[in-house]
């Protein structure tokens, strides 16, 4: 990328932004920062090469204009950007374009981080220099100059970041699932599926895609003539898939679930689709099993707090959506309480309610979205209603008593009604569950 040649305005101060921007002005290029928000101060972590102004989101004419993730793909200010622009990018596009290594690329609606992660630790078994990063929270820019030809970037890559690519191409990238989601921010379900399908913009017959092979959105899709193409699957035979207990890739069989230390089916999928990647990309099965057994999982995502008094308490605060949550409430047995709730994404829980008649002894309801949750389970199953996670951990420990029940926290719901993030509703949650032993 010639940056000689081209200005910069970073549009949006958030962490990625930031990144961007110190990035391109460690290359000496002739960058802005600007946020659209008046009162945002200057980033203390900013580069003093790098101009910042708040209050604005008006690129210098003709910059190449790097955007920022949280400008809604339906929000006026694109266009607006846009045409002043000379181009539009987003923070992954820069950092492809700086990067000298190879990049696996993992989107889809859930289990992108757990697949994220997991091929991280299988690429690193090999003893590659190994940077994982993206959509994880700590934003690819930031290392973009600590790789070299011979290291291997592994990124999670969101359907927000995607709208913004134009030359990106990984050498393999993994879709994992779809489900409804974040309609607020694309405009529709359609337009959400076809920012996923662009991370296969640029692949060619060179590079390999996984997708899931029992997804039914993903079986509608018009799949693309240039990679390879490989499938993972729980219920039919594939690429990769699950024989009686045995995870195989090809011909070969990889490990036995037992040996995977995580709950739920749906992180077998997630195992079989992190395997199919890297033995794409040619690490030795050897190196998928050590690096799978060695897995551990992710904060906030159906991991064990404690146990008191025979009770085990699992926080899946990042379970965010109906989907996801589905999920959680699979992995877990009975007797179990769910405690569910949080700010409105404009979620249909009909389905949900269903599967908590089905896979609960009662739910804690709470937060903005507590009514609708409990519409959606009806009258005829226990459920409590509560204002805040605190009370709501509260009845579950008047509920589960004895040994061999779970309180599950599983929203199926955003976190912003009463917290910053899906991860500090979990710290929260851990905090109160601590507060009991």
């Amino acid at each position: 990328m010639n940056l000689e040649a081209s200005r910069f305005t970073v549009v949006g101060a958030g962490r990625s932004g930031l990144a961007a921007a110190n990035a391109l002005a460690r290359r000496g290029a002739d960058v802005r920062l600007i946020d659209g928000n008046p009162q945002r101060e200057r980033p203390a972590e900013l580069s003093g090469d790098v101009v910042f102004q708040s209050g604005t989101n008006a690129p210098r004419p003709g910059d190449v204009a790097v955007l920022s993730p949280g400008i809604k793909e339906v929000s006026p200010v694109r266009g607006e950007i846009a045409a002043i622009a000379g181009e539009v990018i987003g923070e992954v596009e820069l950092f492809y374009r700086l990067c000298p290594a190879p990049v696996l690329a993992v989107t889809g609606t859930d289990g992108k981080s757990t697949v994220t992660t997991m091929l991280g630790e299988i690429v690193a078994a090999t003893g590659a220099h190994t940077f994982v990063g993206g959509n994880l929270g700590n934003p690819l820019c930031d290392d973009v100059d600590d790789l070299t030809s011979e290291s291997v970037v592994v990124a999670e890559i969101s359907a927000f970041q995607l709208t913004t690519n134009v030359e990106f191409r990984p050498r393999v990238a993994v879709v994992t699932n779809i489900a409804e989601d974040h309609i607020d921010y694309h405009g529709s379900f359609t337009a959400y599926q076809a920012a996923k399908r662009r991370i296969w913009e640029r692949m060619t017959h060179a590079d390999t895609l996984v997708i899931n092979g029992d997804d039914p959105y993903i079986g509608r899709w018009t799949l693309p003539p240039s990679p390879a193409l490989k499938r993972f699957s729980l219920e039919r035979p594939a690429d990769a898939s699950l024989s009686g207990d045995t995870l195989w890739v090809g011909d070969e069989p990889v490990m036995h679930r037992d040996q995977l230390q995580l709950l739920g089916r749906h992180n077998i999928a997630n195992a079989l689709a992190a395997a199919q990647a890297a033995v794409s990309f040619g690490v030795p099965r050897a190196a998928v099993r050590q690096g799978l057994m060695g897995y551990r999982p992710l904060a906030h995502r159906l991991a064990t707090v404690a146990t008191i008094d025979g009770t085990r308490w699992i926080n899946d605060s990042k379970a965010t959506n109906t989907n996801a949550a589905s999920a959680g409430l699979e992995a877990v047995q009975r007797p179990l309480v769910l405690l569910a709730g949080g700010s409105d994404k404009g979620a249909d829980f009909s389905a949900l309610g269903a599967l908590i008649r089905e896979r609960t002894d009662a739910a804690v309801l709470f937060g903005q979205t507590r009514d609708q949750l409990a519409d959606a389970v009806g009258p005829q199953h226990p459920v409590h209603l509560v204002e805040t996670l605190d009370e709501a951990v509260a009845r579950a420990r008047q509920i589960a008593t004895g040994q061999g029940w779970s309180v599950l926290l599983s929203p199926a719901c955003a976190s912003f009604d009463q917290f910053k993030s899906y991860a500090h509703r979990g710290d929260v949650f851990e905090a109160l569950v601590r507060g009991l032993q």
